[in-house]
Parts: C-alpha cells; structure tokens; sequence
C-alpha cells in the first residue's frame, strides 16, 4: 500500500473538489432561485409501491440522507477552497431543507441530530462560523428551527444517536458552550434525565429496552454498538456527566459500557450483534459480529474513545478497547477493500466509513501509523474509479444518492478531511 504522499494529498482534495463540482452541476434550483435540492435513489419498503430501493425521488431535508448533509459538505468544501459556487449552492439547500420543514410535517424529532431541526440548527451555526456575512440573512430561520427543540421530547422519539437523546446531547451542550443559549443546556439535561429514568438495572449493567432506544416497536433484547445501542447511550451520558458533574449521569453512562462489555469477545475484537442469536461457547459469547459504523467494533471504538476523555478514572480501559476496536476496524476494511469494493463506499456502512473512523484515531491519538493507513487505503480506492460519482451509495440495491451518510456528500467530506490541514469534525461522531 505505498502511496507518494504529496501526489496522494493532491489526488484526495481533487476527488472532493470533483464531487462538490458535480453537486453543484446537478442541483436542481426553484423558480425564486432561492432553494435548490438533489434527485437520487431511495430504499422503499413498500412492494405495493415499488421495487424495493429502485424508485428516484427529490432528497428530503434531513442531515442524515437529504439535502442538508449535502449544504454540510459543500460548507466545509467552500471553508477550504474559498469556492464560492459551494457556499451558494449550500445555502440554496440548507434554506430548502428549512422550508421544507415549515411547509410539511416531518416525522422526525426535533431534537434529532440526524433526521430533525437540530441538525439543521448545527449546520445553521456553522455558516455564521465559516461565512459571517450571511448571518442576517438566515438568523430567522434559525430562531425557528431552535424554536422547535422544546417540544422535541414531546412528541415521538428515540433514544440512540440516531434518532433521539443520545445524539441530541453532544451537540446541544457544544452549541450551549459556543453560544450560550439556555434552551440548548435545557435540551441537554432533559435528554440526559429521560435516559436514566428509562434505565434498568441488573447489579453493575444497565440496559435500556429496545423499543425506548429505537422508537419503534422492535422484539429483539437490549443492543449494543454506537448509532441504535448502549455505546452511543453510554458515551451521550458521559458528556452530560462531563458538563454538569451529575453523578448520576456518570453512573448510568458507565452501566451502558459495562452492559456492552459483557458481550464482547476477545477473540473476536469485537462485540455482539445481540439483534441475531448468540450464545457461549467455552465461556466467550459468541454469534454475529458486525463492522460498520452502526453496528459493531468500528462505531464502539469512536464511543470508547470520546468516553476515554470524559471517564478520567477510566481513561485507560476506554483507551484499550478504543485500541483494539480500532484494529478490528483495520481488518474489516482490508477484507472489504480486496474482497467486496462494488458493495458500498459511503459512511455509514461502508469503505469508506471505516476509513474515516481509522483516520479520525488517528488524528486524535496523534497516531500517524493510523492516518497513514487510512489515507493509503483510500487513495487505493479512488483509484478503482474512473468517475468518483460512479461510487457505491450505501443503499440496500445500490443506485446513485448524493447524501452525506449513505451517498456521495459523505465520500466528498472524507477525501475533504483527509486532505485537509484544519480539522473537519466528522458526521461519525461530531465531537471529539
């Protein structure tokens, strides 16, 4: 895996720079010229419909897999390249996902990073940090959206990163600590609070019901792992403990690793899937073991990671797993780089999603061996394509889809990230 490290820096930001190029060629604007949007493929689970994922349609407004990840990426693409192209194209869609929401009732949380206003809150931030002069020009939208959070756990939520609590209380608390805006620390402490009431004990493990974590009635016992399970649970409880000393907070936090430790096989280097059947055998639990973001060791060591910065008494045994998640990560990257590439690329699930995690260690570890592995392995990957937009989307059938989670915004931030020298926070876990 040599790769020259100037050609490689090179190739990275032009890949990026390809991508934000072709977004901005296919954006697709309203008569105002105000608000513009993507078509792409969808999953769609209704055969009565559609074929499952084979229908096109107009991206919807969330962070997660709509126009405002896109506005994301091509924000932080302008920050670097001072493209101004980029900053007009992403506000086009950060101002379309705002409509949007105004004109239609969205069924996501408010207080959901991913798929509700407080994603588009962060984003809204973001541009005044980046590009100052547009302040006035989107401050009253973003009064509106903030003016949504408060009835967030009012109505039907989760309690994962995804979805809800979980991911709702790291960015709220860095939003407050930047800002100072009391519904923002208000948000934070109540979604902390809602998560221990819902919490169950088994002498030192805590565990949370699948149906609370998810929001959706699901028969499958409580689940590990970062974006649906106890690690992004434990690590969201974590930063509420490191921000208000709620000794509870610290408490319950540690129970939703202690939970997940005890599904972890050693083996392995990797934790249960405890959706699927799973058993021990010769005193290891044992049954299916996923590597993604989502599920498994990749999303579980960005948790331990963050956790080993918040737990100071438990630094080391965070830092451990980190470490060994880490290289489990590694390993799955190799097999799915030589053996399924055609699959997916995107973050979420994909190659590339677990680059991103190698790289983002190593960046915070100081670990140069990790960045270089990541970047290595990346720049191999671009190299299977001679148009980057051909990339694999991280949908179910596959299909073209230019979203930052499961699509082409998201491959455009890693390269982005890999080739830039400020830090970019990645949409894995924003804090860390």
């Amino acid at each position: 895996m040599q790769v020259n490290s100037i050609k490689n820096t090179a190739n990275l930001i032009n890949a990026s720079i390809n991508i934000g190029d072709h977004l901005v060629k296919t954006a697709i604007w309203d008569n105002s010229k105000k608000h513009c949007n993507w078509l792409g493929r969808r999953d769609i689970q209704d055969a009565q419909l559609a074929a499952y994922s084979k229908r096109n349609s107009a991206l919807s407004p969330e962070f997660y897999s709509g126009s405002a990840g896109v506005s994301h990426f091509l924000l932080e693409l302008y920050k670097v390249t001072e493209n101004n192209t980029y900053k007009e194209t992403a506000l086009g869609a950060w101002l379309r996902s705002v409509h949007y929401m105004k004109s239609y009732d969205f069924p996501a949380s408010s207080i959901s990073f991913y798929a509700g206003e407080l994603g588009l809150i962060y984003i809204g931030y973001r541009f005044i940090e980046v590009a100052p002069e547009i302040e006035n020009h989107i401050q009253e939208s973003l009064n509106w959206l903030i003016g949504k959070l408060a009835n967030g756990l009012n109505t039907k939520h989760s309690l994962d990163v995804i979805g809800g609590n979980a991911g709702a209380i790291p960015v709220l608390i860095s939003l407050y600590k930047k800002y100072t805006l009391e519904i923002f620390k208000e948000m934070a402490i109540k979604c902390a609070d809602e998560i221990v009431s819902l919490g169950s004990w088994n002498d030192d493990i805590c565990v949370w019901a699948s149906p609370k974590v998810h929001g959706v009635e699901l028969n499958t016992p409580p689940t590990t792992g970062y974006s649906h399970g106890a690690s992004g649970i434990g690590v969201a409880l974590l930063e509420a403990y490191a921000f208000t000393k709620n000794e509870q907070y610290l408490k319950y936090g540690r129970g939703a690793f202690t939970f997940e430790q005890a599904l972890f096989n050693d083996d392995e280097g990797n934790w249960i899937d405890t959706r699927y059947p799973h058993f021990k055998k010769n005193g290891k639990v044992t049954g299916t073991f996923r590597s993604a973001w989502c599920h498994g060791a990749p999303g579980i060591s960005l948790a331990h990671l963050r956790a080993s910065f918040l737990d100071k008494e438990r630094a080391t045994y965070h830092l451990n797993l980190a470490a060994i998640g880490i290289e489990t990560t590694k390993k799955h990257l190799l097999d799915k780089f030589h053996n399924t590439p055609e699959k997916d690329a995107t973050l979420c699930h994909g190659i590339l999603g677990l680059s991103d995690i190698v790289f983002s260690y190593g960046k915070k570890m100081e670990e140069k061996d990790s960045i270089q592995f990541s970047k290595k392995i990346s720049q191999l990957y671009l190299n299977e394509f001679n148009d980057i937009t051909l990339m694999p989307s991280g949908l179910t059938l596959g299909g073209y889809n230019p979203s930052i989670m499961v699509g082409l915004s998201g491959i455009g931030l890693h390269y982005l990230r890999l080739s830039s020298n400020t830090i970019i926070p990645t949409p894995l876990i924003l804090i860390l």
